[in-house]
Parts: C-alpha cells; sequence; structure tokens
C-alpha cells in the first residue's frame, strides 16, 4: 500500500462535543503516517483543534477520510480511522 500525502485546499469538519464545526477551503498538510493513521496540519489559530475529538476531511478531488481525534499538538492533528487493513478501495 502507498501512503498518501496532501497540501492544498480541503473541505475539513472538527467535532467539539456536539458541535460540528465546518471549515471549508482550509489549506492543511496532510499525510498518512500509518494504515490507519493521519496527520493533518492545520494554522495553529484554530482553537478548536485543540479540543476536537473527531475529524473529517474531504479532499478536491472527492477522497475523504474521517476517525478519532488520538493526538494534537500546536498545528497538528492526529487521527485513526481504525481500519487497520486500508479499506480505500471504496474511496473515488
Amino acid at each position: 500500500m502507498a501512503y498518501m500525502t496532501y497540501s492544498g485546499p480541503a473541505d475539513v469538519v472538527l467535532l467539539v462535543g456536539s458541535q460540528r464545526i465546518e471549515l471549508p477551503g482550509l489549506m492543511v498538510n496532510m499525510g498518512q503516517t500509518h494504515t490507519d493513521t493521519f496527520r493533518l496540519g492545520i494554522l495553529p489559530d484554530r482553537q478548536e483543534r485543540e479540543q476536537c475529538s473527531w475529524v473529517e476531511i474531504t479532499l478536491p478531488d472527492g477522497y475523504k477520510q474521517s476517525g478519532q481525534v488520538t493526538h494534537t499538538a500546536f498545528g497538528l492533528l492526529v487521527f485513526s480511522t481504525h481500519d487497520q487493513w486500508g479499506m480505500s478501495a471504496l474511496q473515488p
């Protein structure tokens, strides 16, 4: 399996408690670090990132990933899809 990387605009949704925060066209730096683990670099001034528990991301070509946030740091979210077998075949 090839790991994916992407830098550019994407539609991002952060879940903070029961609130969905939609961030269309947000500039991101995304990369797959393991079969089911992704890192998502976003602007550090997005205070929501510190408290979000779930993230959804849609790239311009329709590729989507979402998962539980497992770690936050300055300008960075790490999330897991819990898809250890990498079922990305369902992607467009």
